[in-house]
């Protein structure tokens, strides 16, 4: 058998060809389809958003006024939305809360929870997600309707509820990524 040929008769330089060949055209399709992906991709916008809000309640079923909300509480939250603070009302702002557990300094406390958020605006709605800890906390837009719809994004919130010692007011900074003009 000749040095040349492998064992079922194909030459070894044949083989290579072949190889560089099947590589350079993996190479090629995808580079192609990075191409084509990008050509279909609505070009990329990132708009910044500022709403303030107030009257801003929470309702948890058969939680006594004042009370720490317990593990495993579910409530909502509701307040109205304005373009500055007292400013011009944009829309309404709802959402569902549903407390979940920290152990500071070996306490058992309820005060984070699990959220997800709905911006009814003049043109759509926005829909958010995320876990609150009192204070500022970062939630991730997953979707919305109208003019909103297909965006993604990230905001803070900072919610101050009366129920929880706030004076009932809000502020939410917006990131939002694929909102048509």
């Amino acid at each position: 058998m000749s040095e040349h040929m492998t064992t079922n008769g194909q030459s070894r330089r044949n083989v290579l060809k072949r190889g560089l060949v099947l590589a350079a055209g993996a190479i090629g399709v995808t580079a192609g389809g990075r191409e084509a992906i990008a050509a279909t991709r609505p070009a990329s916008s990132s708009s910044r958003l500022r709403l303030h809000g107030s009257n801003w309640r929470l309702a948890v079923p058969g939680r006594q006024p004042g009370a720490m909300m317990q593990l495993g509480d579910y409530g909502a939250v509701y307040g109205d939305l304005f373009d500055k603070p007292a400013g011009k009302p944009l829309g309404q702002f709802f959402a569902s809360r549903l407390a979940v557990q920290s152990t500071p300094g070996g306490h058992v406390r309820a005060d984070a929870s699990v959220e997800v958020h709905t911006f009814v605006l003049p043109h759509g709605t926005i829909i958010g997600m995320g876990t609150s800890v009192l204070g500022e906390a970062l939630f991730a837009v997953v979707g919305g309707t109208g003019a909103y719809a297909g965006v993604t994004g990230t905001y803070t919130a900072n919610q101050r509820l009366r129920e929880l010692g706030g004076n009932g007011t809000a502020d939410f900074n917006m990131t939002l990524d694929g909102l048509k003009e």
